[in-house]
């Protein structure tokens, strides 16, 4: 069965789309929860719901995947195998992170001396705390915990 329709008008909550040209024109996808078919990059409040929701979840998959970590196929970190409780963050609400931890990397390739095979970590001391939080890349951090036997 064809679950999409040809092109028409987005079906989507018109009155509270934030999209400038609302409704959208084009191909309709699968029903929604609520019945109705939107267009993709329809921009009313559960189709952005929807979105975030599903780049959260393969985020979070790459990162299982990436560290090798076994247990229950979930999108629940909690049910994770592995010595790592772990939480995968992802879209907007980490961009000021990868930002600073960019620039300290940059900044930390600039004076780097030739031969150093080092993985850069960053580490983020906040005011009002002596407790620091680390920062590494997830590539480089496979490594680190292979290499104290940490990987299932």
């Amino acid at each position: 069965m064809n679950y999409l329709k040809d092109k028409a008008e987005c079906e989507g909550n018109r009155e509270k789309c934030k999209e400038p040209n609302c409704p959208l024109f084009g191909t309709l996808g699968r029903v929604g929860r609520d019945g109705k078919r939107r267009v993709r990059g329809c921009n009313d409040p559960a189709a952005r719901g929807k979105r975030n929701r599903t780049k959260g979840d393969s985020k979070a998959r790459r990162a299982r995947k990436a560290l090798g970590i076994g247990g229950a196929n979930s999108r629940h970190e909690e049910h994770w195998a592995g010595h790592l409780r772990l939480e995968v963050k992802a879209g907007a609400q980490v961009a000021p992170i990868a930002t600073r931890f960019y620039a300290a990397e940059n900044q930390s390739k600039a004076s780097k001396s030739v031969g150093d095979i080092r993985p850069f970590v960053m580490v983020a001391m906040p005011d009002e705390t002596t407790d620091g939080i680390v920062l590494i890349r997830l590539s480089e951090f496979r490594t680190l915990l292979g290499a104290l036997d940490l990987l299932n």
